[in-house]
């Protein structure tokens, strides 16, 4: 039980850190792309290859200050001036 109870703890953690360094961008904040280097995915909640990329693109995240970037993610549902004013045709894409 406590081995469960710790890989519970360890497992929240993970995921924590992986969502605590992507940002998510919107119509207000897209701005800060223009500052440092950006890797950017659009997406949509119900695009299949987009659910399938979150898991690498949250675990890409997690390595971003390693790799002295910035990730982030824009969703397109929510967002749709965005997928526009970066030409997106197809999703997922990355920028």
């Amino acid at each position: 039980m406590r081995a469960i109870l710790l890989s519970v703890i360890t497992l929240i953690s993970v995921c924590q850190s992986a969502n605590r360094n992507l940002i998510t961008l919107n119509e207000e904040t897209w701005t800060d792309i223009l500052r440092g280097e950006w890797m950017v995915e659009f997406h949509a909640p119900w695009c299949p290859a987009c659910k399938d990329l979150q898991k690498a693109w949250h675990a890409f995240a997690d390595w971003s200050k390693d790799l002295n970037i910035n990730v982030a993610e824009v969703d397109v549902t929510v967002n749709p001036g965005l997928s526009g004013r970066f030409l997106v045709t197809a999703l997922p894409t990355i920028y």
